[in-house]
């Protein structure tokens, strides 16, 4: 990993791909240690695996764009 860009609220940092599938298999490994529980009023379950989803979503369609 390379950092690209550190400003005071944001970092830009840039990934080969093997560093990408990795991170990729470990959100997926985390998220299935994420419980959502039915009392869970603020849906903090319910938004760490939304956001987990995304993340492999936008993994997929990256894999595409490097395919063709």
């Amino acid at each position: 990993m390379r950092t690209i860009d550190f400003q005071a609220d944001t970092v830009s940092v840039e990934l080969t791909e093997f560093e990408l599938m990795t991170l990729a298999a470990l959100v997926e490994k985390g998220q299935l240690h994420v419980t959502i529980s039915p009392t869970d009023q603020h849906c903090i379950g319910r938004t760490i695996n939304t956001v987990a989803d995304e993340f492999k979503s936008l993994l997929g369609h990256f894999s595409l764009a490097q395919a063709s």
